[in-house]
């Protein structure tokens, strides 16, 4: 009886080793941790600090990716990647801490003559994040980086997305997604009104080293959303820019309208934000490694959680970072960033003028 309990774990155990290398499953991630110094000015009081961080040049997560070709044309894959902070552990598991793949958790099928067309929890295409964000073509720090403003107004990872991406045709390619529900734990059912839902449509153009990019970003406040959690009108960003390579340095430009907006730099409840930016900057590159340097400016009008319609604010940021790499998977890194932007006192409701100095270093594993 043992000899054939062995032999079937045997059977099992080659059975299994023909599958995963047929279905090429990867386990990825990476780990970066620093050391960060504000120092804070204006109308808000802080003490300046000294504090061990956990994503200061990218977020820390851990995943597992697959592939499986089903013929020349189709292959299904899927992804499952958790965030964590490398400074305490503690894990990162969306607005109610019970989300173990916190960072995405989709499965796909691709044409290579059609397209892709993905199901699950996926970033938005102005996210800075995940496998289908555009804004990696119109920052170069890929969406934004340490600071309190230092990056465009972005969306973020979303339930219950159906994303499509057609194939580049002509150097156009195309993403479209919906979302039924954006977050699992709102109350109410999957595409109805009660819930907030979330629209978006983008495309990029590639012609060599010249990106250009258009997308649009729209969320419809659900009708069982606490009036705190969202702003008077329909959330909607539109946005246009692109970068292009001049060895040894890329240039990079964008820039921003939005409306419905309930919070944003200083301000973190409003009825509505609504306004425009605009953003700069260029990354050098030196081998592998690459200096990077982007300045945000934004100007908008804040309909305020008592009774103030159209105060006028704004916000300017710069920040520069150099990243060391001695090998492809190891950055090295100092980085810096000024920001000064109108906000209000969340308790008495005072218009504040704040801004910030912030210095880092730090290392990212990738694996």
């Amino acid at each position: 009886m043992n000899l054939h309990h062995y032999a079937a774990s045997a059977g099992f155990a080659l059975l299994a080793i023909s599958t995963a290398m047929a279905s090429s499953v990867t386990i990825y991630g990476r780990i970066d941790s620093g050391v960060v110094y504000n120092n804070y000015g204006g109308d808000t009081h802080k003490s300046s600090t000294v504090s061990m961080e956990s994503g200061l040049n990218t977020a820390s997560r851990i995943g597992i990716r697959g592939v499986e070709e089903i013929n020349s044309d189709l292959s299904v894959q899927f992804r499952l990647e958790n965030r964590f902070a490398s400074d305490t552990g503690a894990l990162k598991g969306g607005s109610k801490g019970d989300k173990i793949f916190e960072g995405c958790s989709y499965l796909g099928l691709t044409s290579k003559s059609l397209g892709e067309i993905s199901m699950g929890r996926i970033s938005g295409i102005v996210s800075g994040s995940g496998a289908y964000d555009l804004e990696f073509f119109m920052d170069s720090f890929g969406g934004g980086t340490y600071g309190t403003g230092l990056a465009p107004v972005k969306s973020s990872r979303i339930d219950n997305m159906i994303t499509y991406r057609s194939p580049t045709i002509a150097g156009f390619q195309t993403t479209l997604q919906y979302s039924m529900k954006i977050d699992g734990n709102e109350e109410g059912n999957e595409n109805t009104s009660a819930v907030n839902r979330f629209y978006a449509g983008g495309i990029r153009y590639n012609l060599n080293k010249l990106n250009v990019v258009a997308a649009y970003e729209e969320t419809d406040w659900g009708k069982n959303t606490a009036a705190t959690a969202k702003a008077s009108t329909s959330k909607k960003v539109a946005t246009l820019g692109g970068s292009y390579r001049f060895d040894p340095v890329t240039v990079y430009l964008q820039g921003q309208y939005f409306n419905g907006v309930n919070k944003l730099d200083g301000f973190s409840t409003a009825k509505n934000i609504k306004g425009f930016g605009i953003y700069g900057g260029t990354q050098f590159w030196f081998g592998l490694s690459s200096w990077q340097s982007m300045v945000y400016y934004r100007n908008y009008k804040v309909d305020t959680v008592n009774g103030i319609n159209h105060h006028q604010a704004s916000l300017i940021g710069v920040a520069t970072k150099y990243l060391y790499r001695p090998s492809k998977s190891i950055d090295m890194y100092i980085g810096a960033g000024f920001s000064r932007w109108d906000g209000q006192n969340s308790t008495t409701k005072k218009f504040t003028k704040d801004h910030t100095i912030n210095v880092f270093t730090g290392i990212t594993k990738y694996f």
